[in-house]
C-alpha cells in the first residue's frame, strides 16, 4: 500500500480476523514478505498467529517503558513468521488473486468516473460472467457492490478532510444525480453525507 492511499477491504460473508497497519517509520529494516495476495492457513498456523496478535494487544495496554520495544520487535517476529507461511504454501499460484488485485486497482483509478462493469470485464479480457464469478468467489459480493462501496469509502474520506460540498463530492465522484448519491451513501452508512461530516 502506498503512503497515504485510500483503500478499503471487501470481506466475505463470515469473515473474522486482525489488521495490522504502521508505518514504515515503525522498523528500522522493512521486511520484504507480502509477495501473494493472501495465502490460506492450517488450523495450528492460525492458532500460532491468533496468539501473536493477542500477545502485541495485551503489550499496547500495558504500555509501560518497554511496550514500545516490544510491540516493534513482536511486529518484526509476526512479519518474519508470515514471510516463512507464505513461502510454505503452494496454494498462491492461481490466477483469481492476480485478477481480483488488478480489478480492485482498476476500480481505484477509476473511482472519480462512471465505468461500467462490462467496461471493467473488457479492461481485464474477461466476460462480465466471469468477472462477477471471480468476485462473488472471492469477495462474496458483486463487482457492482464492490465498485459502489469504494465509492462510499472515497466519499467518507472526502467529507471528512476537505470542504468540499456534497453535491461537489457527488459529481467528483462520478454520480450525476447529487440526491441519489445521499440516498446510496445513507443506505451503505446510516448517515446523510451532511449528517456523516458533522458527526
Amino acid at each position: 500500500m502506498r503512503p497515504k492511499q485510500v483503500h478499503n477491504w471487501s470481506y466475505s460473508k463470515n469473515s473474522n480476523g486482525y489488521i495490522i497497519i504502521f508505518d514504515k517509520h515503525l522498523l528500522k529494516e522493512t521486511t520484504d514478505f507480502v509477495n501473494k495476495a493472501f495465502f490460506d492457513l492450517s488450523d495450528r498456523n492460525t492458532k500460532f498467529l491468533k496468539s501473536l496478535f493477542e500477545n502485541l494487544i495485551e503489550e499496547f495496554n500495558k504500555n509501560d517503558k518497554l511496550s514500545e520495544k516490544t510491540i516493534v520487535q513482536g511486529i518484526s517476529y509476526l512479519l518474519l513468521q508470515l514471510k516463512r507461511l507464505s513461502n510454505e504454501n503452494p496454494q498462491n499460484k492461481e490466477i483469481k488473486p492476480k485478477t481480483i488485485l488488478e480489478f480492485s486497482k482498476l476500480v481505484s483509478d477509476n473511482i472519480c468516473e462512471n465505468v461500467s462493469v462490462n467496461e471493467y470485464a473488457s479492461k481485464l479480457n474477461l466476460t462480465v460472467d466471469k468477472l462477477n464469478e471471480i468476485c462473488k468467489d472471492n469477495y462474496g459480493q458483486s463487482p457492482k457492490t464492490i465498485i459502489l462501496e469504494k465509492k462510499i469509502t472515497e466519499a467518507k474520506r472526502l467529507l471528512y478532510f476537505t470542504d468540499l460540498s456534497v453535491k461537489e463530492i457527488a459529481f467528483r465522484l462520478g454520480f450525476e444525480d447529487s440526491s441519489y448519491f445521499s440516498r446510496i451513501f445513507k443506505q451503505k452508512t446510516n448517515l446523510s453525507p451532511t449528517e456523516f461530516k458533522s458527526a
